[in-house]
């Protein structure tokens, strides 16, 4: 008799956890801020640069990544002047240190790290939505020369543009 009861009790419990667990799934939302109605546009100011790194390059690799990005998103559409809303990006700082050093203290890798200060304004209501410094780093191997480093900072600007998008359009 026990074991019949251990047994239903067991069943009961997992089948009543098991409607707990989908009715309390339903109670979840996600609350992320969502981009207001009244912003349907959004312009971009080509990108600056503030390093002092000495590579005009990579204003243009960060301008292009921006656009490319709201223009594939469509939450926003791109216009080149005069938007509902605005997009301001500097690239303040390209820092680029020893991450690790093989036997005879010989520099072996190093880490790039990108930071950008970026401020989205809301033109209608003028107001500013957020000011923010967004950064990334990457490591490249001193062996695999100038190119790496490059890439390096190319691919730390790409992931700063993605980044950038989702705080547009999340509001996080």
């Amino acid at each position: 008799m026990m074991n019949n009861y251990s047994y239903f009790s067991n069943r009961l419990l997992t089948i009543l956890s098991i409607i707990c667990i989908l009715l309390l799934s339903g109670c979840y939302s996600f609350t992320g801020g969502s981009i207001p109605d009244h912003l349907k546009t959004i312009s971009l100011s080509s990108v600056q640069d503030n390093s002092g790194f000495g590579n005009p390059r990579f204003r243009d690799v960060l301008t292009r990544r921006l656009l490319d990005k709201f223009r594939n998103d469509n939450t926003l559409v791109l216009v080149d002047a005069n938007g509902d809303a605005q997009l301001q990006s500097t690239i303040v700082r390209i820092e680029d240190v020893v991450v690790s050093v093989s036997p005879g203290e010989v520099e072996r890798e190093r880490r790039i790290t990108v930071s950008v200060e970026t401020e989205y304004t809301d033109i209608v209501k003028r107001k500013q939505v957020w000011k923010r410094t967004f950064s990334n780093f990457q490591v490249y191997l001193i062996s695999q020369g100038q190119q790496a480093r490059e890439d390096a900072v190319i691919a730390a600007l790409q992931q700063i543009g993605e980044d950038i998008l989702l705080a547009v359009v999340s509001g996080w």
